[in-house]
């Protein structure tokens, strides 16, 4: 059992001054390696504090290291630091003692129930009804059989088709899936025999089948297009029955970044010196007016007009030219990570938004150098909902 972040708060917090060029990085390496830390302010540039426990601040000395910052302790609050400034006292090493044993036995109950997933069945209901299947506020957890709570629940929730309890330290986390009200349009298409099958890859975190049959479990490695819930109910006293498959089926996916950098570069510096050019193509054959001076370099970008003539494409075009000059530049190995970071970060962000309710699972980064650069390799772990219905083919 895990030391709740109440206890953690108790015995010791810490308020830390981070100083150095990379204070950006250091707290995106925090966030990395599961290193929490709040209240999190910028003194002046290069210069920040926050919060952190004091179980967690060894963990700062690599990241420190990592990143050339310095770390300073600017204040202590705890039952540590009190412990030490007093432990010559006996009454008060009682007292110490006596705390930790009551935390140990203020852990073992539930203190608090989270509802999650309802939206036609109120909290209230639901939280009235585990508490007449044996769950409630003050209950202890020796002895909670979870199997029999849920069973109940259901039993007196008809709404509710699926329901799972998980208990997070002295949390007790309820998930329900409700019943879906069909509309009478959409029917018809429930009747339709069918399977749902997996539309990508990946590792199976949750299957329920609210109609039709599970064909995996938990941990199982699923691809594109297996079937993951088939549209069949079966008995030992009837023939097996076609139904619409339905359910939910959560995976892990994994999506890699993978990029390289150069320590010497060439970058292009605009001069905000622009141009512009008109021109007429005719079949897709451009005629630009070219006033440009060759010697410089320019971005060109283009706008068009399309008309057709006599059986003729044509347009009438307009050219925008940006000029540039070319500029070497050296970036050392943190300047090269910092930026890769931020490029792997938009890149996951950007397809999280594609995903249907995907959550971060972990987050794993590989630096290969090449001796002219780095080789960034950055592996997120995805937990999102997947699944498609199909018909049933004769």
């Amino acid at each position: 059992m895990g030391i709740s972040n109440s206890i953690k708060k108790a015995t010791g917090i810490l308020t830390v001054q981070v100083e150095g060029f990379f204070t950006e990085r250091f707290i995106n390496l925090c966030k990395i390696n599961n290193v929490k830390i709040w209240d999190i302010r910028q003194i002046v540039e290069g210069v920040i504090r926050f919060k952190i426990y004091i179980s967690d601040f060894k963990k700062l000395k690599p990241i420190a290291k990592k990143t050339k910052c310095r770390v300073k302790i600017k204040d202590k609050k705890g039952i540590y630091f009190k412990f030490f400034k007093y432990r010559k006292k006996r009454v008060f090493i009682a007292l110490f003692i006596i705390l930790i044993i009551f935390s140990i036995v203020f852990s073992s109950f539930v203190w608090k129930i989270n509802v999650t997933g309802n939206s036609a069945v109120s909290k209230e209901q639901i939280i009235e009804e585990l508490k007449n299947s044996g769950l409630y506020v003050g209950r202890s957890k020796i002895g909670l059989s979870k199997g029999e709570i849920i069973n109940s629940l259901r039993a007196k929730i008809p709404d509710l088709s699926w329901a799972g309890i998980s208990i997070n330290g002295t949390n007790a986390n309820i998930e329900v899936v409700e019943k879906v009200v069909v509309a009478d349009k959409d029917k018809l298409n429930i009747n339709i025999p069918g399977n749902i099958i997996a539309d990508k890859s990946g590792v199976v975190t949750k299957i329920i089948a609210e109609n039709g049959t599970a064909k995996y479990k938990e941990g199982s490695y699923i691809e594109e297009n297996y079937v993951l819930i088939e549209g069949i109910i079966t008995s030992k006293v009837m023939d097996p029955v076609y139904v619409h498959a339905k359910g939910l089926i959560r995976v892990n996916n994994e999506y890699i970044f993978d990029k390289e950098y150069k320590y010497e570069t060439v970058i292009k510096e605009y001069t905000n010196s622009n141009r512009y050019a008109i021109g007429i193509s005719v079949n897709n054959k451009e005629n630009m007016l070219n006033y440009l001076n060759k010697n410089k370099k320019y971005d060109i970008t283009k706008s068009s007009k399309n008309i057709k003539i006599f059986g003729k494409e044509i347009s009438f075009d307009l050219y925008k030219c940006e000029q540039y000059i070319e500029k070497q530049v050296k970036y050392t190995k943190d300047d090269l990570l910092y930026t890769a970071n931020v490029d792997a970060r938009n890149f996951i962000d950007k397809i999280i938004l594609t995903l249907k309710n995907a959550s971060y699972v972990k987050e794993q980064d590989q630096v290969i150098d090449t001796g002219e650069g780095i080789k960034y390799i950055k592996t997120y772990t995805i937990n999102e909902e997947i699944g498609k219905f199909v018909e049933r083919s004769n």
